[in-house]
């Protein structure tokens, strides 16, 4: 018998066997291809890793401050709004550390979200961390407000974090907070840290501490570079306790004096945030808009601090945080959400509601103009 079709079998044989075998890598090839494609919200950037941000909630009164300033229960009614507001307009997951001093606290933030729909309770995840103060510094836990400066500890409690944003419970996105992260992008080799100006207090008579730049900063928004805070001269720690001992009989606003006072000694190592970013009470308040980039291109963030939110005395801001926290997710979309708002601004002016900044030209698109260009487009 010949060899030779015994050799052409077995070509035949190793021909179809190679086939079967590139069939089999190109299926797997294109299914998982379409596996990754009908993830929900997959793009390049699904990859990469969620974006932290680091929230305090404590109970408990401190040295400074009214009732209302430290009930939990308004706490808990801002963290709502502000987390709605985040995922509303985010297109990537969010990871909250929260701060808390007590695990029931912790879950009544979480009781808030439960019965959000899966699309939007999917952006977001949240880990409890217990309060923690060195043994030696506990009489700082009630300073201000209870826990206020828990936060100048923050490098030194998660040793392996190497950025994070510290945000207020008070604020409300008025744009995705990716845009806040992007910041981060900006930073030269030398910035430990990103705030916004304070606008207000700083340059007074009330304030007795040396401050940063012309206006001071407002620590409700605090862009962290873990590692590089840790790596400053005598450390994040040691340089922040040093100016709280140097300065305390004349400090007044806890964490925010101190880091006002650091950054006064340091100011290369501080990324300043626009104004926009952190768009407050006092930035319309008295009779005029002081921060020009919102004018130009609408609040990027507004933060409700000195009770702006709930107090009744300046409706223009706490009539867009009711609107909010009506809003129902998966139930109304953004844009009857925008004009909930704008209604909600119109009836300020036409029934005669408390607000100082309503005297402001175009308070209203100042307040929404970034808003605005997400409902409506460019």
């Amino acid at each position: 018998m010949s060899v030779f079709p015994m050799l052409k079998a077995k070509v035949k044989y190793l021909k179809s066997v190679q086939a079967i075998f590139i069939y089999v890598g190109l299926l797997y090839l294109v299914l998982m291809f379409n596996q990754t494609k009908f993830v929900p919200g997959a793009t390049s950037s699904q990859t990469r890793k969620e974006l932290t941000f680091i929230l305090i909630l404590c109970g408990g009164t401190g040295t400074q401050g009214s009732k209302q300033a430290s009930d939990v229960g308004r706490q808990i009614r801002q963290a709502e709004v502000m987390l709605k507001s985040a995922v509303l307009f985010t297109k990537r997951r969010l990871h909250f550390l929260v701060i808390a001093d007590s695990k029931k606290l912790f879950s009544r933030l979480l009781n808030r979200t439960t019965a959000w729909p899966d699309t939007y309770r999917k952006k977001i995840r949240f880990s409890m961390h217990d309060v923690w103060y060195p043994e030696e510094r506990q009489d700082m836990k009630s300073m201000f407000r209870v826990c206020a400066t828990e936060r100048l500890f923050v490098p030194d409690m998660f040793p392996s974090l190497e950025k994070a944003i510290y945000i207020d419970t008070d604020l409300i996105f008025m744009r995705p907070p990716e845009d806040l992260w992007s910041f981060f992008d900006d930073f030269s080799s030398s910035h430990i840290a990103a705030m916004a100006p304070c606008m207000y207090h700083y340059g007074s008579k009330r304030n007795k501490v040396p401050y940063y730049g012309e206006t001071g900063l407002n620590a409700g928004i605090m862009h962290m570079h873990l590692d590089r805070m840790r790596e400053i001269p005598d450390g994040w720690m040691g340089a922040t306790m040093a100016m709280h001992d140097k300065y305390k009989s004349r400090i007044k606003l806890a964490d925010q004096d101190i880091l006002n006072i650091l950054f006064s000694f340091y100011p290369e190592k501080l990324y300043e945030l626009p104004c926009e970013w952190n768009y407050r009470v006092w930035q319309c308040s008295q009779g005029e808009n002081k921060c020009s980039g919102a004018e130009q291109n609408g609040v990027s963030i507004l933060h409700g601090n000195a009770l702006a939110f709930v107090k009744g005395n300046e409706m223009k801001i706490q009539t867009i945080f009711e609107s909010f926290e009506q809003f129902k997710l998966g139930k109304d979309n953004l844009g009857q959400l925008y004009t909930q708002v704008v209604a909600g601004l119109g009836q300020v002016d036409r029934e005669g509601q408390p607000s100082k900044c309503k005297a402001v030209a175009g308070i209203d698109s100042i307040l929404l103009g970034e808003m605005e260009k997400h409902v409506l487009g460019p």
